[in-house]
């Protein structure tokens, strides 16, 4: 479930820097209910944590176009590669968009963010380093003809139902041990690369119930890091030591947090015309300068504000120039 930073940008480095998630479109936001925040009932306990979690509800309308365009060896912006309120989170789309289009393609479900090729609706894409969470209207009999259908590609794999977790069926490979596959109602869930997969798949869904603890019922700081910037259409987090890692899902690495506890960084898209963004960090003796010269500094109008070590920092970018931008033009 991790694909590397090169990987990403590589792929679609056009759309990298969609920093306003395709702004010349058409805007797709949708009203924000009181649990938008649902992807942190997936987030487990740990020492160390990775997320991007996707409104994919609210941005497929306008960023499917620009994902499908995407051509390799196009430029980065700099301004944008140099803001870690935008690169990372952009970088996090992305990787969420590919995680389920490319690798989850071995299970047939490759197609599961395109609405004409499944009746199956998601509204949710979580990923982390271990597992990706597809939320929404799971058509389990679709689902269930998808995995156990006999491979017609040498690439695709057979799975079968072994087990149950509560009421999700649990599916795993006909030749192998290396992948569960959750499917309930409102979840698919897929978990691989990790030792003993079923029992990892088994402990994410009895935290998403509530029936062991979330991470940011354990961590006071991740609380505080979630509740501050954790709200948008496209958020991204590590915690720990995850943050700043070389196999991290996202690049965070920036010298003036590179001795942060833990950093979110999300964006919204509030009209057709105009995104904002949230960041919040914890980090050990902050140097405020040089977060007010780092965070934002792409966009139309920033605001960076240090109390102790906790950072925040807010930005609103507008289409006017974002179009010039990612063209690669300068500002």
């Amino acid at each position: 479930m991790n694909r590397s930073r090169r990987d990403v940008l590589e792929f679609a480095a056009a759309t990298a820097t969609v920093a306003a998630f395709g702004l010349a479109g058409p805007s797709a936001v949708s009203a924000q209910d009181d649990d938008l925040l649902t992807y942190t009932d997936w987030l487990e306990t740990d020492d160390s944590l990775e997320f991007v979690a996707v409104d994919w509800a609210s941005v497929a309308e306008y960023v499917t176009d620009e994902l499908e365009a995407a051509q390799p060896g196009e430029a980065v912006p700099t301004e944008y590669e140099a803001d870690p309120m935008v690169a990372p989170v952009s970088e996090g789309m992305l990787s969420a968009y590919f995680v389920v289009g490319l690798d989850l393609a071995q299970y047939g479900l490759g197609g599961l963010l395109d609405e004409d090729a499944f009746d199956t609706t998601v509204e949710d894409v979580i990923q982390t380093a271990e597992m990706v969470v597809l939320a929404g209207d799971i058509q389990r009999e679709e689902i269930d003809d998808r995995l156990t259908a006999e491979p017609e590609l040498e690439f695709v794999r057979q799975l079968e139902q072994t087990d149950e977790v509560g009421d999700d069926d649990v599916y795993t490979p006909v030749e192998g041990n290396d992948v569960a596959i959750g499917v309930g109602d409102d979840a698919l869930v897929v978990v691989d690369e990790v030792d003993e997969p079923t029992a990892r798949l088994e402990r994410a869904i009895e935290v998403s119930a509530g029936d062991d603890t979330r991470a940011v019922e354990a961590s006071e700081s991740l609380e505080w890091l979630v509740e501050t910037a954790g709200d948008g259409d496209v958020v991204v987090g590590q915690y720990g030591d995850r943050v700043a890692t070389a196999d991290a899902l996202v690049d965070m690495t920036y010298a003036e947090l590179e001795d942060a506890e833990g950093i979110v960084s999300s964006l919204t898209v509030v009209d057709e015309e105009t995104s904002t963004g949230e960041f919040a960090a914890i980090v050990d003796d902050p140097d405020e300068v040089a977060l007010e010269d780092l965070l934002g500094i792409s966009a139309d109008e920033a605001s960076v504000d240090v109390d102790g070590d906790r950072v925040t920092a807010t930005g609103t970018w507008r289409a006017d120039v974002t179009v010039t931008r990612l063209r690669g033009g300068a500002r």
